[in-house]
């Protein structure tokens, strides 16, 4: 744990195994203690940089004073200042393993789901005053640690202090895609310091495309999307520059490259797997979702998009492209896979022909990064304001999972351990009444 004194000079501390639990119903974030007698030794990490050339270790014989209760009353500190952030367009530039510490407004979240490896994941949009958006993920026991209290503030859009957290690791890529805790990641909600007081303040005069904005960035399942805070249009030949996972619009127009492309394919009614093989609907047993499923159709097709500056392929899907072709996934499994027809298209490019549509793309992830780059269209806008999109629909309810127990408080990632000091040490009494504690 961090402990600050009233000129802002800041010390590590630490406790061990027993001293932890004894201590950890007596400290709070923010609040003043009067601390005497703590050991105190040189610091010798052999990593990183210390806070100070001392280290304090709290212990059963270091006198900690709540400051309402020293005698004869003290006043307590006033809020701390001193905070050193990491800026959201340094981010990319960040060693692989570092950590760091970001302070950001929560302006949208989805529900817990889990990542390849099996791991419970839940992601969350965060944003800075420059309007540059990030996502951000808990991983397993830090959802239960913080989730809970974060979705209770959502929507008001609360503040966080994020401290030693890192960018989401992508195997073997270098490229950014987003943060993600650490092992000794702490997460502070609306902390004092004057300058989460004023992302706040501000937060509080944007609240209307914050809210128009934790729309736009929630997909049809619920989940979370990273989009630009204000919408910037890009040209097409810029598209492969663009990250993966990136959303993005273009202004462009559609048109159907192959009216003799596939239209409709079947998926798992559970997970949405995709079964592009299969034609007859009947029941399986999904290896994905791991239980018994119906296969139902699902409306996928292969569109242009071209502007001045070239074009490509793009998949869209679902209720984007059903509406495009004026037809359910049901009527065109129907026409296409059961009556064996040729689906009536010549409305479709007559009704796209000589439009220019504002068209939200993603550029969808692919294991494997020289593998041709996939493009998703989410939804579409006539610039003549014919509305093709629907609005997401509200975040799913979030998991319950198991709660952790907290072994620990006012640790930085230190695990439990015994510790048998052989290097000198000595005894002085220090006072120190503004610690920012980990809990």
């Amino acid at each position: 744990m961090t402990l600050q004194d009233e000129e802002e000079n800041q010390v590590q501390a630490i406790m061990f195994n027993a001293d932890i639990t004894h201590f950890e119903d007596l400290f709070d974030p923010f609040h003043t203690y009067l601390v005497s007698v703590a050991l105190v030794k040189e610091s010798s990490y052999l990593y990183g940089n210390p806070l100070n050339k001392f280290t304090w270790t709290i212990d059963r014989s270091t006198i900690v004073e709540p400051i309402e209760k020293v005698t004869p009353p003290e006043d307590p500190l006033p809020p701390p200042t001193r905070l050193i952030i990491t800026a959201f367009d340094t981010f990319e530039y960040q060693p692989k393993e570092s950590e760091f510490d970001v302070l950001a407004i929560v302006i949208n979240g989805g529900p817990s789901t889990y990542a390849a490896n099996r791991r419970r994941i839940q992601e969350f949009i965060i944003m800075d005053k420059q309007k540059k958006t990030t996502k951000f993920t808990l991983w397993e026991d830090y959802i239960d640690l913080y989730v809970n209290k974060l979705l209770k503030q959502l929507n008001e859009y609360p503040v966080i202090l994020a401290r030693k957290i890192g960018r989401s690791s992508s195997g073997s890529s270098n490229k950014f895609n987003g943060l993600s805790n650490k092992f000794s990641t702490t997460i502070y909600f609306n902390p004092p310091y004057p300058q989460a007081v004023e992302l706040k303040s501000w937060a509080k005069t944007i609240e209307p495309m914050l809210n128009a904005y934790k729309i736009k960035s929630t997909s049809s399942t619920g989940s979370v999307m990273v989009v630009p805070f204000e919408d910037e249009i890009i040209a097409i030949s810029n598209i492969q520059a663009q990250p993966q996972g990136q959303v993005f619009f273009v202004e462009a127009e559609l048109c159907l490259p192959n009216e003799n492309q596939q239209f409709c394919v079947l998926a798992c009614s559970d997970c949405k797997q995709l079964f592009t093989r299969s034609f007859s609907r009947r029941t399986i047993y999904c290896t994905n979702c791991q239980r018994s499923t119906h296969l139902i159709p699902r409306c996928q097709f292969e569109v242009t998009v071209r502007d001045n500056s070239g074009f490509a392929t793009a998949i869209i899907s679902d209720k984007p492209a059903e509406k495009m072709l004026c037809l359910s996934s049901e009527e065109i499994y129907d026409i296409y896979h059961v009556k064996k027809q040729i689906l009536p298209l010549a409305d479709v490019q007559k009704q796209l022909s000589g439009k220019i549509f504002k068209i939200q793309m993603k550029k969808l992830f692919t294991k494997y990064h020289d593998t041709v780059q996939k493009l998703s269209i989410l939804s579409y806008m006539n610039k003549e304001n014919e509305i093709h999109q629907e609005s997401p629909p509200s975040m799913m309810d979030v998991a319950k999972g198991s709660k952790r127990k907290i072994e620990r408080l006012g640790l930085e990632g230190k695990e439990d351990q015994e510790t048998k000091d052989n290097a000198s040490y000595y005894k002085r009494g220090l006072e120190i009444r503004t610690p920012p504690l980990k809990k």
